[in-house]
């Protein structure tokens, strides 16, 4: 009889507390690895947004263009200044003038073309810089995160939306940059994900929910929709 009465039961709120914590256990190593994906996902957008700052200030500060490399297949991203302040022109399309009768006649016109040009400046190089590389490996950008990736991206100088290889972004001193649209999702998901946006005229990069829509060129009255200047149009 004393040992009966001197033994104590669990009450019923020590019983709900036991059955509550059980619960929060069961949920967070079902839920756990989910929401850390979820978190590199928000991480990897912000990295790309202080990577958009960190290239405005560097071309700001040196004078150099400056484009942010993303590394579709790697899931990687990186900095590279370049050489040169100026660009080379590509000249796709033909000379004017009557089609040239014969190679000989091609080649005379070609080289007059080419004096009447003058010397084509270099064409700009781009070299990493640091700002943005792997701390264990200078060599390489700096990675996403696990379970992270970089489906597509769109900017103004690119016609179809970049979805494989490397993607660039470039900038140039006072502000100006282009329009682009880059889109992340959790490869172990077929959600929309995350898109950071790039404004061509602020230079402001945000980021939103979903898959969003490419931005539309600013209304210009002379008909220069592209924030892209002429040399790499």
């Amino acid at each position: 009889m004393r040992s009966r009465r001197n033994t104590r039961g669990l009450t019923l709120v020590e019983v709900l507390i036991v059955v509550v914590l059980i619960a929060l256990l069961t949920g967070g190593a079902v839920m756990g690895p989910g929401l850390l994906k979820s978190t590199r996902m928000r991480a990897a957008a912000t990295l790309l947004v202080s990577a958009v700052r960190l290239a405005q200030n560097r071309t700001n500060a040196t004078g150099m263009p400056v484009r942010l490399v993303m590394d579709l297949d790697k899931h990687r991203v990186q900095l590279e200044e370049s050489t040169s302040a100026l660009f080379a022109r590509q000249k796709g399309a033909p000379a004017a003038g009557a089609e040239a009768a014969d190679d000989a006649e091609k080649k005379a016109r070609a080289e007059s073309e080419r004096i009447m040009e003058g010397p084509k400046p270099p064409r700009a190089r781009f070299v990493a810089v640091k700002a943005l590389a792997d701390p264990s490996d200078p060599t390489q950008g700096r990675e996403l995160g696990a379970g992270v990736a970089i489906t597509s991206v769109e900017t103004d100088h690119d016609e179809e939306p970049v979805t494989e290889g490397r993607a660039y972004l470039y900038f140039w001193p006072g502000g100006l940059t282009e329009r682009a649209a880059i889109h992340l999702k959790r490869t172990d998901l077929s959600e929309d994900g995350l898109t950071v946006l790039i404004s061509g005229l602020t230079g402001r990069a945000s980021i939103s929910k979903g898959k969003a829509d490419f931005p539309p060129p600013r209304e210009d009255p002379e008909g220069q929709g592209s924030s892209l200047p002429e040399e790499e149009r």
